[in-house]
C-alpha cells in the first residue's frame, strides 16, 4: 500500500504528528486505536508481519465474560458500518468503556472527544434511545470541560460503575504480534514512476500549490509505503476449559452425604 500523507492539510496542532496510523484486527472486531495500532511516519517504507493468537473464556456460569451485542452497541455499529456489516461485528470490552466515557462526557459537557474512533451518537442512562452529539472544538471551554470530565471519570470508581454497569467482560480476545522493520523511501525509481500520474493530477490526492517545481522534496517528506505479511499461517489458541478432578468429584460426594 502506497500513501502521500498531505502535511498542507493537516490541522495546525502541537499535540498531533503527521502520519499514519494502522490498525491490526480481526475481521469481525472494529478497528481501535487504543489496541493494536502502529504509529508510522512518512519518508519509509514500512515492512509490518504479524501472527495472530486468540484467548478464549467460557461463558457463565464459569466467568461472567459475554459475547452479545446489546442494543446500543450495535446501533454504534451501524453507524459507523453498514447494517449488513454491523450484524457480524463481535462484541468489544474496549469498545464499551470507551462509549460509556464518552457518555459521561457528553452528560457533563454537551460535547465529546471522539478519539480514538468518530463517534455521533451516545447512550443514556435514563432510556435506551441514542443521543445524536457533537465534537467539542479544540482550545475551546467545550473542549476543557471534556478532558476535565475525562479525568474524574478515569480515577472515580463509583461513576464507572454506574455508567459503565452494561459493560461486561469479553469471551474472545484476538491479539497480534508485529515485527516492523523500514527502509528509506522512495527510490529513485519509485519518484519517477509516480510523477506522472501525480503531475498530470490523474490521481485523487490533494497537492499543494508549487508542487510541481518541488516534486522531489514534497515526495521525500511525504511517501510512505507499507508492506502487510503473515509470518505464520497458524493461530495460537489459549481456550479456557470446564475441568473437575477425581478428587473434586469424592470431595463433592462427601460433602453431600457427610463422609
Amino acid at each position: 500500500m502506497v500513501f502521500y500523507i498531505p502535511h498542507h492539510l493537516s490541522f495546525s496542532l502541537t499535540t498531533f504528528e503527521d502520519g499514519l496510523i494502522l490498525f491490526l484486527h480481526d475481521n469481525n472486531e472494529l478497528p481501535f486505536k487504543a489496541k493494536n495500532s502502529i504509529r508510522l511516519r512518512p519518508a519509509l517504507a514500512h515492512t509490518i508481519t504479524y501472527r495472530k493468537s486468540q484467548t478464549i473464556f467460557l461463558p457463565k456460569p464459569y466467568t461472567n465474560c459475554t459475547s452479545v451485542v446489546g442494543y446500543n452497541l450495535r446501533h454504534i455499529y451501524e453507524v459507523i458500518f453498514d447494517p449488513n456489516s454491523a450484524r457480524q461485528v463481535a462484541y468489544s470490552e474496549a469498545l464499551w468503556y470507551e462509549l460509556c466515557e464518552q457518555a459521561y462526557i457528553f452528560s457533563q459537557c454537551s460535547c465529546i472527544l471522539p478519539v480514538p474512533f468518530l463517534m455521533r451518537y451516545v447512550f443514556s442512562l435514563d432510556h435506551d434511545r441514542l443521543l445524536i452529539t457533537n465534537t467539542c472544538l479544540p482550545g475551546t471551554l467545550n473542549e476543557n470541560c471534556a478532558l476535565n470530565a475525562r479525568q474524574q471519570f478515569a480515577v472515580n470508581a463509583a461513576l464507572m460503575a454506574v455508567w459503565c454497569s452494561r459493560c461486561a467482560p469479553q469471551c474472545i480476545h484476538t491479539q497480534f504480534s508485529t515485527d516492523i522493520s523500514a527502509l528509506p523511501a522512495p527510490t529513485a525509481q519509485q519518484k519517477t514512476s509516480w510523477e506522472k500520474i501525480l503531475l498530470e493530477n490523474n490521481s485523487t490526492v490533494s497537492l499543494p500549490d508549487g508542487f510541481a517545481e518541488k516534486y522531489n522534496a514534497y515526495m521525500d517528506a511525504n511517501y510512505l509505503r507499507v508492506t502487510v505479511m503473515c509470518a505464520s499461517p497458524y493461530v495460537t489458541i489459549h481456550k479456557q476449559q470446564a475441568k473437575l478432578t477425581l478428587t473434586d468429584t469424592f470431595s463433592a460426594i462427601g460433602g453431600q452425604t457427610g463422609l
